[in-house]
């Protein structure tokens, strides 16, 4: 007998094939939605790590130049072989771009969210060096980032290679950097993204390094802090302990307060700065930015710019 299907049967098989193709086809829906899904996470966590390596570069490049013991503001060398250590003959940077120098800057192996090392641009007129001074919050600088001025330095992410670098691993700028961050001259970019531009650029101000260098400066000048061991030995807390009341106001811009003089330049003169301190005050122009007001026998307000520091005796305990 001649094989038949039967309505019924026919009906059957065609449903079992509708089901079987909505099985595939919500399975590979699935397969496209999670590989969009991980591709989406991965890129966030790739731009992830990468903000955090770059702002862990700029806090060590500030601190390190609030902290430096000849001319705080400073800022260290990049380093030009890729060995994390800053590159420099006589105190000159042997070049003022090249990768961040971690390992001078007592920093972890810092590295963007595609595991490469960050570069790192400086204002010649920052170097740690006696020919830039002075270098304190009026200093002049080159370095730009999108034309807006005053930029003490700048960190980057090179990212993935762009179909024009294939020169890595390198130690050649322009095999990492993109468009003018290549070109050598103090004007950078920070975008737009492009397939011929994937650099990640964060600003490091002149701003953002005397802030904290400021705090610095201003805490030379009061002397000791609240925990440290002995009378105080040298600033506005040496002055007070030796005399019993702030000093005067300096009115007429000679170092020495004027008596009665309440408000004016800080009487530098006046006070007892340990000698490494006031060399390097001295030779980078410090002393005339700051501003002193005697508030009363007991308290006191020193400024340099916005940066203040509200100046009281020592405590009792444990300074003196």
């Amino acid at each position: 007998m001649p094989n038949t299907i039967s309505p019924a049967n026919a009906s059957h098989q065609g449903g079992a094939a509708l089901l079987v193709f909505m099985l595939f086809f919500f399975l590979g829906a699935m397969a496209w939605l999670l590989t969009r899904s991980g591709s989406a996470i991965t890129r966030q966590q790739i731009d992830h790590a990468t903000t955090a390596a770059l702002a862990e570069a700029k806090s060590g490049l500030i601190g390190r130049a609030a902290q430096d013991g000849n001319r705080p503001g400073s800022l260290t060398c990049p380093d030009t072989d890729n060995d994390g250590i800053a590159n420099q003959v006589a105190g000159n940077c042997t070049a003022y771009i090249g990768r961040l120098p971690w390992k001078t800057l007592d920093l972890a192996d810092l590295r963007d969210g595609r595991g490469e090392r960050l570069w790192y641009a400086l204002d010649p007129g920052l170097r740690d060096n006696p020919a830039a001074e002075p270098i304190n919050p009026q200093k002049a600088l080159q370095l730009s980032l999108d034309t807006n001025g005053a930029v003490a330095a700048l960190v980057f992410s090179a990212g993935s290679p762009l179909s024009n670098q294939n020169g890595r691993p390198s130690n050649t700028v322009s095999d990492y950097l993109d468009g003018s961050n290549s070109d050598g001259d103090t004007s950078y970019v920070s975008g737009p993204s492009s397939p011929l531009f994937n650099d990640v650029v964060l600003a490091i101000t002149r701003d953002d390094v005397f802030r904290t260098t400021n705090q610095r400066v201003l805490g030379e000048i009061r002397g000791p802090d609240d925990n440290a061991p002995g009378a105080p030995n040298h600033g506005l807390r040496r002055y007070h302990e030796d005399n019993g009341t702030f000093p005067w106001a300096d009115t007429d811009n000679d170092g020495s307060g004027n008596p009665g003089a309440n408000s004016g330049n800080l009487p530098f003169n006046d006070l007892n700065l340990h000698p490494t301190v006031s060399a390097w005050l001295n030779a980078n122009a410090w002393l005339p930015l700051i501003t002193y007001q005697r508030i009363s026998a007991n308290a006191a307000t020193i400024a340099i710019g916005t940066s203040a520091m509200n100046i009281s005796p020592c405590p009792s305990s444990p300074c003196p």
